[in-house]
């Protein structure tokens, strides 16, 4: 040990060994001083303080430099579709946008700084409570705690210790007097006791998020009853939904029925946002329509996930190691560092996670692999600048990068015959005529394989995701109001291969070298201000986006897709497809009917740009009945435009030569829509292989506009009916915007775009492209709800809510097999009863909720085929959506549970275990409701033992995800190809395949921090 000095010059040696300033602790531990000699250390410090506070900035110059460099060149590239001047005035608008907006946050920072600084260094620190004027809380005061300052948390458990008040969630410890904590939350804007917030509203701490393994969007579903999410095909394909509503399918066009704000700032879609969450400290679901609270509006819901900020107070560091099923390897680690205590910290958090699929994928073949694994890195960094007592400025960088290897589908249903049986093919079904293709070798399988988890492919389906953004929130107390800015630019592109046959057969593929991708780029701003006058608590907001769409879609033909569809459709023979064309087209046999490896390449630019102003206010009637209103009024303009490019298709080119651009119909006109004929047609001339759009757009792209100018809002009438019982009734109109759907169209509400609609295939006239109208209505939805909150002595709460929500024209996006099809559906209803109970039981340390929804979602008046002009007699391919019909991925009752115990465990240690469950009853899991598709009722139940040390410098656990190992479908589709999907006219011969959900998985985890 050092001997004891009282040389300052040897502290400042002792603390330049350890090399960092805030090790003065330790220093002064093993020395004596002199008041002098500890101011002369304290001097030295505090320029270390400075130095490091001035190398911080100058990095900040660099980062911002770097930034700039980047949009510069991203500028430069965009330039290349849309013209340079075009492109570069729009990038100088939303620059100028976004200085206009930072500018006054600045320069009102730099001036309530100057007015709040103290009068001398001697001075005391200054006091955080509100200035002279300003709300002492911007709660109504019958919704306040007892207190006027922010409620202060019971003791929390240790691996809470550092969460602020209103992070805490229900929590006990037995009968020795303390109960379940008043969970405060944020979502409504302005800080509310669940409990007394007159909003059906699922609120998830940290403790439940850890417990249950929740690391990001998809895992919710086991805590949130009324929350669905589901992978529709890609690794980004995902669609989450909310009381059995949301937008199915993969098509980027669509946005989210469920709405998605990461610590405020909206992420346009579900895949957007289904990246590792990182440090969670709570998600607050908002169940129904929104858009007087949030920037974003949405119709069916909001996913509000806020994540832990820098704090001001200490250095803090933690890292862990998890191992599990499927050689799963998981590192992340945090680290709070504070540059000035209460004023200025850093803190930054990445996470590694390495996991083999869970799928089998050709066993017995040599080009086995595991399916559905998954590679991804995170790294998220943070400041947070106390500027003055009552502004606070939190600047947030982030960039994840995600590989994965995804989806395989494994067979449910193996179809039946695609033409005639004969004695060479007696079994002429899509998985027959596969293996017939790759014998001796198996292609596909011929029995459920769900339970087994098994699934063929040829081509690879690789991802490479990237994700990054960086965002800035300005929080400041002025005199009366607050003040609340959040301005984001984010970039998310994603490219990925996929197999659609899903076989070993060469027949399809998409080209996973990175010509196949979505990208979005994403510039948004939300300025709110909230205040209290008199008897009135208001809330005015302005939300402004920006959103540039691309995507390009690459689909190839596979080489031997013309010998599947000569022994699937046509013949014994794996020529006969050409010899057909030949026989009734005069196709020259040399030519391939589709050329291996080509195949069309669609590029799709939309722009979407939104602006809305709304307000939020609660009205005291009286000490307790409250009127609450918002209002909303949104205007956005969408532009859309495409270049189509066909190659490869030497079959449809012969059918066109004779028959024109839209051959299929034309054949059907002259031979019958069931002749030979027709059918060699329509197998020659897929969507993916017809010319028409490229005629269309062969010199200038296909252009298209469309502009929304809607109003949305709420109005609820709360009353306290006693201490411990609140009750809400509330109507809100919701809106969703409309778009473009972007996939091939032939035709649109008008009919098929190619003219004359007669034509003579000896005397073949000219023919003309009109450009199809891809466009799709807004969404609107009504909805009514009737909420009661109740306590019983802080230990037992109970919440219920009943719903009627009756959508307009709900957007369906459905995979026929071939193509997506966007359509607006009529009418949409969901109904139902939710519950959810949260108890502190009488035994110490014991803590239960469970949840339980009813929900009746189905399509309302949509007509029948034989009523003309009706929904389905325009779309016979949906006929099976008819009245009362449920919709997909909407199971009527689902159950959600969890039991946490603790207990002192040797000494300082302390032991926890944790039991989580969901039941949900029977569900179709297809966009079209094929009978065959029902996922039967399951449950999956997650277990987690842990041992904790005093305030959790170590803890180990033990956890098992899907412990009971429950095997279920995910979604089903129609294979492509193989056999057709069932329609009014004819039963189902297509084979039906299924994303899985995930086997179980066990493991363990070691944390440790300090």
């Amino acid at each position: 040990m050092p001997q004891r000095t009282e040389s300052a010059a040897a502290a400042a040696r002792c603390i330049k060994q350890f090399a960092h300033y805030t090790r003065w602790s330790f220093c002064e531990s093993q020395y004596t001083f002199r008041l002098a000699d500890k101011r002369e250390t304290r001097a030295y410090i505090d320029s270390q303080e400075l130095r490091l506070t001035k190398r911080f900035l100058n990095g900040l110059v660099v980062v911002v430099r770097m930034v700039i460099g980047k949009i510069a060149s991203a500028g430069a590239l965009a330039q290349e579709f849309h013209g340079a001047a075009a492109k570069d005035l729009k990038r100088r608008l939303r620059f100028s946008a976004a200085l206009l907006a930072l500018t006054p946050m600045a320069i009102l920072t730099a001036a309530n700084a100057s007015a709040d600084a103290p009068g001398s260094a001697d001075a005391p620190p200054a006091q955080t409570a509100p200035a002279q004027g300003a709300p002492k809380n911007t709660v109504p005061s019958k919704d306040a705690p007892p207190i006027e300052v922010p409620p202060q948390p019971a003791p929390v458990p240790a691996n809470d210790a550092n969460a602020p008040a209103d992070a805490v969630e229900p929590q006990a410890t037995g009968n020795d007097g303390e109960r379940v904590e008043k969970v405060v939350v944020t979502a409504t804007r302005r800080e509310t006791v669940l409990q007394k917030t007159p909003v059906a509203i699922t609120v998830v701490g940290e403790k439940t998020l850890k417990a249950a393994q929740v690391e990001n969007i998809e895992d919710l579903v086991s805590v949130v009853p009324s929350l669905q999410v589901t992978n529709n095909g890609n690794p980004t394909g995902y669609t989450a939904r909310i009381r059995g509503v949301g937008t199915q399918g993969d098509n980027p066009g669509l946005e989210a029925a469920v709405g998605t704000f990461i610590d405020g700032v909206y992420r346009n879609r579900a895949s957007v946002a289904m990246g590792d969450l990182g440090e969670l400290e709570r998600v607050e679901v908002l169940r129904g329509p929104q858009g007087t609270l949030f920037g974003r509006n949405t119709s069916a819901g909001i996913l509000s996930i806020i994540t832990k900020k820098p704090s001001l107070t200490d250095d803090a560091f933690q890292a862990e190691a998890t191992v599990g099923s499927f050689d799963q390897l998981i590192g992340k680690g945090m680290a709070n560092f504070v540059l000035a205590e209460d004023e200025f910290a850093l803190r930054f958090f990445g996470t590694r996670h390495e996991q083999e699929g869970y799928i089998d994928v050709n066993p017995g073949r040599p080009d086995a692999y595991d399916g559905n694994s998954k590679r991804y890195y995170n790294l998220k960094g943070q400041a947070l600048w106390q500027a003055t007592p009552n502004a606070e400025l939190r600047i947030i960088v982030d960039y994840a990068d995600r590989q994965d290897d995804c989806c395989s589908a494994a067979t449910v249903f193996p179809g039946s015959f695609g033409r005639a049986p004969t004695v060479t093919f007696p079994d002429t079904s899509g998985p027959a005529i596969i293996n017939a293709i790759e014998s001796p070798l198996t292609g596909k399988s011929i029995t459920n394989q769900v339970d087994a988890q098994v699934a063929f492919g040829n081509r690879p389906t690789n991802s490479d995701t990237e994700d990054k953004g960086v965002s800035g929130e300005l929080n400041w107390n002025l005199a009366g109001a607050k003040l609340t800015t959040i301005t984001a630019m984010r970039n998310w592109q994603s490219s990925y291969g996929q197999d659609p046959d899903f076989s070993g057969a060469d027949i399809v593929y998409i080209p996973g070298d990175g010509s196949n991708f979505n990208e979005f780029e994403t510039f948004t701003h939300e300025t709110r201000i909230t205040g209290e006058a008199g008897w009135v608590n208001w809330l005015f907001g302005v939300y402004y986006a920006d959103e540039d769409l691309t995507r390009n879609s690459v689909i190839r033909f596979g080489t031997e897709q013309e010998t599947f569809f000569s022994l699937h459709r046509v013949g014994d023979s794996a020529a006969s497809f050409r010899g057909a064309l030949n026989a009734f087209y005069a196709h020259d046999v040399g030519i391939p009917v589709f050329t291996g490896n080509l195949g069309d390449d669609d590029h799709y630019e939309q722009n979407a740009e939104n602006f809305a102003i709304f307000t939020h206010n609660v009205f005291h009637l009286d000490e307790a009945v409250d009127l609450i209103a918002g209002l909303r009024w949104t205007t956005e303009t969408k532009t859309f435009d495409a270049v189509y490019r066909t190659a490869g298709n030497g079959g449809c080119d012969s059918v066109e030569a004779q028959y024109g651009l839209d051959p299929v119909s034309h054949v059907g006109a002259d031979f019958g829509a069931a002749s030979t004929q027709a059918r060699i047609a329509s197998l020659a001339c897929l969507p993916y292989a017809r010319t028409a759009l490229d005629v269309l757009t062969a010199t200038t792209p296909h252009h298209q506009e469309r502009t929304e100018d809607e109003f949305s809002g709420v109005a609820t009438l709360a009353w306290e009916m006693a201490a411990n019982l609140n009750s809400y009734a509330t109507y809100s109109r919701g809106h969703k915007a409309g778009g473009f759907n972007l996939d091939r169209a032939f035709s649109d509400a008008q009919g098929s775009i190619i003219s004359p609609v007669i034509y003579d295939g000896v005397v073949p006239p000219v023919q003309t492209v009109r450009a199809p109208d891809t466009s799709f209505a807004a969404e609107f939805v009504d909805a009514f709800e009737v909420g009661l909150k109740a306590s019983f002595d802080d230990s037992f709460f109970v919440n219920t809510a009943v719903f009627y929500q009756e959508f307009e024209n709900f957007q369906l996006n459905t995979f026929t097999g071939i193509s997506f099809i966007v359509t607006s559906v009529p009418e949409v209803i969901s109904q139902g009863v939710e519950v959810e109970t949260f108890w502190a039981t009488p035994i110490k340390g014991l803590t239960t909720n469970f949840a339980a929804q009813y929900t009746d979602a189905h399509y309302g008046d949509v007509g029948a085929l034989t009523e003309p002009g009706s929904f389905l007699a325009r779309n016979p391919g949906l006929f099976l959506l008819d009245n009362e019909a449920q919709l997909t991925h909407a199971p009527e009752w689902t159950l959600t549970g969890a039991i946490d115990y603790s207990t002192p465990f040797i000494e300082t240690f302390t032991a926890r275990v944790h039991l989580d469950a969901r039941w949900q009853s029977e569900m179709n899991t297809g966009s079209n409701l094929d009978p065959r598709k029902v996922q039967d009722a399951f449950a999956v139940v997650g277990l987690k033992v842990g041992v904790y040390g005093e305030g959790e410098w170590i803890g180990l656990e033990f956890f098992a995800r899907n412990l009971f190992d429950e095997r279920y479908i995910n979604t089903a589709i129609d294979s492509p190809f193989q056999g057709s999907a069932v329609s009014p006219t004819s039963a189902a011969t297509s084979t039906v395949d299924a994303f899985l959900g995930e086997p179980r998985m066990i493991g363990a985890t070691l944390r440790i921090k300090h």
